[in-house]
């Protein structure tokens, strides 16, 4: 079956195409007039990935569906849904295109130890929490480095009567006043920054008309952070070769799902104990790994990134802007 790069989404794959097509041709399935090349070269890498899936009654979803939603490779599922088949046809994989499936039962006892971690700390044994299941597959690394001189932002709600909050007020409050968050525990202040003053109008929950103070921190040393983002390109990585596709889609999803429980927002009515298993895991990141904080991405503000700094001395505020919030955008649904 003859492709085209315009049959993909992924960026990777089309640059494989783009480089290797050499013959003008039509492609066999979205019937452009292009430089086209032989699927059955992309068998390897496809074989291997949907070799992680089987079928099952616990799933809605058939192969097209998941491989679209979490690694989007194709153009539209229209697409999708003639290459896997292809792929499974030629493969002979146990299951077809239109079966409901899901990740092989080991891979999903694996995915399944932050839900089992999260069980254990919050109803079972909450200090000494066995994490020798978590920790034996190294899953959280530090790599993320924030360099000295680079700028985040933190906003705070300007108290009535004040024109801004100093600088010297806008970092953690003392311990005696630190509730808890979604990294930090009661009484251990963490510093909580973004990548930007606008993500932080999100995460501060500044509604119209709120004053804020925002303020300006310096990173003042070298920091090495556990990357609760992890972006990684599934078919780079199975040419790499150094690490199996298997254990990087477990990685992945996991690290997810971690990162999924880190952004929630705060809400009034949350159980402190909502919070445990994200405590934990902040400070295992601390404590295990030796990292200086975490960086995670913003539920509130989309393509936003949040850092948490376990040592607030570490970003030192050097200025303090007053911005008032004079629009509200309403997003529908």
């Amino acid at each position: 079956m003859k492709i085209c790069k315009d049959c993909f989404f992924d960026e990777e794959l089309r640059s494989e195409i783009n480089a290797n097509a050499v013959i003008d041709d039509i492609c066999d399935v979205c019937g452009k007039q292009s430089k086209v090349m032989d699927f059955s070269e992309f068998y390897g890498f496809f074989t291997t990935l949907l070799e992680l899936y089987s079928p099952t009654v616990n799933s809605s979803k058939t192969i097209v569906d998941i491989i679209q939603d979490e690694w989007h490779f194709f153009k539209d599922k229209d697409v999708a849904m003639v290459l896997l088949a292809d792929v499974i046809q030629a493969n002979n994989l146990g299951y077809s295109i239109a079966d409901f499936v899901d990740y092989t039962d080991d891979i999903c006892i694996r995915v399944a130890v932050w839900d089992r971690l999260k069980t254990s700390v919050k109803e079972k044994s909450r200090f000494f929490t066995n994490m020798d299941e978590f920790a034996q597959y190294n899953y959280l690394t530090a790599g993320k480095s924030l360099h000295v001189g680079q700028k985040l932002y933190r906003s705070r709600i300007t108290p009535v009567g004040q024109k801004k909050i100093k600088c010297d007020k806008m970092g953690c409050p003392p311990k005696e006043l630190a509730t808890a968050g979604r990294a930090n525990p009661i009484g251990i202040p963490y510093l909580y920054l973004s990548d930007s003053a606008k993500t932080t109008y999100f995460e501060v929950r500044a509604v119209y008309l709120d004053k804020l103070s925002v303020g300006t921190f310096r990173i003042e040393r070298e920091l090495e952070l556990v990357d609760f983002i992890y972006d990684v390109n599934l078919f780079l990585a199975y040419n790499d070769d150094t690490t199996s596709l298997k254990e990087i889609v477990i990685k992945k999803k996991i690290i997810d799902a971690i990162s999924e429980d880190l952004s929630k927002p705060l809400r009034r009515y949350d159980s402190e104990l909502e919070y445990v298993p994200t405590q934990l895991i902040c400070e295992y990141c601390k404590r295990i790994v030796g990292a200086d904080g975490i960086s995670f991405e913003s539920s509130l503000h989309k393509g936003g990134r949040n850092y948490v700094l376990f040592d607030d001395s570490s970003a030192k505020c050097i200025r303090v802007d007053s911005h008032e919030i004079t629009k509200i955008d309403i997003d529908k649904k």
